[in-house]
């Protein structure tokens, strides 16, 4: 018996040896003292938080296009939201609290007039002094590159950051860098595979090619081991109705402590 327990030890931490396995940089872990609540539509363009938005007066919003029920109910508690999406025209409707402009985001400064950086943005708006804001990015893969140069002061800007990270094949490195980077500052507390997207390897794991994960800044909380079966009832929904949702995946991530 001891013998089938230190084997089964021992392929366990084979499984999640840092740095070789993507699961060890999605460790999900369980926020102490707080709910999780879902802001958005109860489909694609929603995302989870936690029912801790105190002292939120700042949100930054980046891939619009006409999906703006995240940024509509920060909003409504509230919050600015400085708004980007460079192949729009216009923002589906106004709000008091939208500051909209038709810029896109970059990871490297350039000079196209309509691309610029998280940097010089949080800059010209006169955030540099600002803490926890939040920050939604779902730009079909440059999410990536955007954390890949952005300083870590103005990531520890960021109480929340939740977006849909797009994962291929080939670039298995790129987000272990960019996820240990991430996750030096911030815990991962909760993630859902959209289901428009497909299970795909990196380096051998299984994974979903499109996850909207959530982190929230690790400053300031107490995380223990998540004991919730994913997906979860009344917070997590399909982003494509007519497909199955992507459960077993999900569950593989709250195995590992960091």
């Amino acid at each position: 018996m001891k013998d089938l327990e230190n084997k089964t030890l021992s392929i366990k931490e084979k499984i999640f040896n840092y740095p070789n396995n993507i699961y060890y940089f999605l460790s999900i872990k369980e926020v102490l003292g707080y709910k999780k609540i879902r802001i958005g539509n109860k489909s694609d363009g929603g995302y989870i938080l936690l029912n801790d938005l105190n002292n939120i007066k700042i949100g930054y919003s980046f891939g619009i296009s006409r999906e703006i029920s995240f940024d509509k109910e920060l909003a409504d508690n509230n919050i600015d939201v400085f708004m980007y999406d460079h192949t729009i025209n216009k923002l589906p409707f106004k709000n008091s609290k939208f500051h909209w402009k038709k810029i896109g985001l970059t990871g490297i400064k350039n000079n196209k007039s309509n691309m610029k950086t998280l940097s010089e943005l949080i800059k010209e708006n006169g955030h540099s002094n600002e803490t926890n804001m939040i920050l939604k990015m779902d730009i079909e893969s440059y999410e990536w590159d955007v954390f890949k140069n952005l300083p870590i002061n103005n990531l520890r800007q960021f109480k929340y950051i939740v977006g849909e990270f797009h994962f291929f094949s080939s670039n298995h490195l790129k987000y272990y860098n960019i996820l240990k980077k991430l996750i030096e500052t911030h815990q991962i507390f909760h993630i859902h595979c959209n289901n428009c997207g497909r299970i795909t390897t990196l380096n051998g794991y299984s994974i979903c090619s499109h996850m909207e994960i959530s982190f929230i800044q690790k400053e300031g909380y107490e995380f223990t081991e998540d004991n919730n079966i994913y997906p979860i009832e009344g917070l997590d929904y399909k982003n494509c109705k007519n497909k199955e949702d992507i459960s077993k995946i999900i569950n593989l991530f709250k195995k590992i402590n960091i």
